[in-house]
């Protein structure tokens, strides 16, 4: 009995995952052939590669994504009796395998697009600096989920009175732009990581906070 109680929060994340990943579907796949066509077809005419804008608009949907699931998920869980801790660990697992979803997808694209721009024209980059790039998203793409869980729990946590609004949307900005930052730091630096870290540490660490301390209203019939 106690084993089964304690999946549940496992159970939970991996199912909130599994119901993302298939919305996201019907937009990646067609998204993504898209992306190589423009490569391909622009090689000579862009300067970086057009999965590179893509990989960046992604995380934006990994962000919005990350807080919306909370408005999604929350009164229902709350009326089927799961506790605040339980509902934010399997928010920490829902989290952690979008982050890997996301970054495997993102380097994949990445990889891709270089062999086909290696094969018609010249890639904008090297191999080496294609791994590198894919490799930054092991830190920014986790920055970005974990921002978007921050906002979306701090509205559970306040609902966001008149008064309030102005802070979330400064904090917002200021996460947005601290990721932006580490997105496009030319060049990545032992520095930037441990900002990276640090940043994620605080972002994840206030998210966790914010939900244990959230006032429990389960959905109405």
């Amino acid at each position: 009995m106690n084993a089964t109680l304690s999946q549940r929060r496992y159970r939970l994340g991996a199912h909130m995952f599994t119901r993302t990943a298939r919305s996201f579907l019907w937009w990646l796949i067609p998204g993504a052939a898209l992306t190589f066509g423009i490569s391909v077809v622009f090689a000579d005419e862009l300067e970086i590669g057009a999965w590179t804008i893509t990989a960046s608009v992604f995380q934006w949907f990994v962000a919005v994504s990350a807080g919306i699931v909370i408005h999604q998920v929350m009164p229902a869980l709350v009326a089927t009796g799961l506790t605040r801790r339980e509902i934010t660990a399997g928010l920490g697992v829902f989290g952690a395998l979008l982050c890997a979803a996301s970054v495997l997808f993102v380097a994949v694209g990445l990889f891709a697009e270089h062999a086909l721009l290696a094969a018609v024209a010249e890639p904008p980059a090297t191999l080496g600096e294609t791994a590198g790039q894919a490799a930054r998203y092991l830190l920014v793409t986790p920055l970005y989920c974990a921002t978007g869980l921050l906002i979306g729990a701090s509205e559970v946590r306040m609902r966001w009175r008149g008064y309030q609004l102005p802070v979330v949307f400064a904090t917002a900005i200021l996460l947005g732009g601290a990721c932006m930052w580490l997105e496009y730091a030319q060049p990545w630096t032992l520095v930037s990581t441990v900002a990276g870290l640090a940043l994620f540490a605080g972002t994840a660490t206030a998210f966790a906070r914010c939900m244990l301390g959230a006032p429990i209203h389960a959905k109405r019939a």
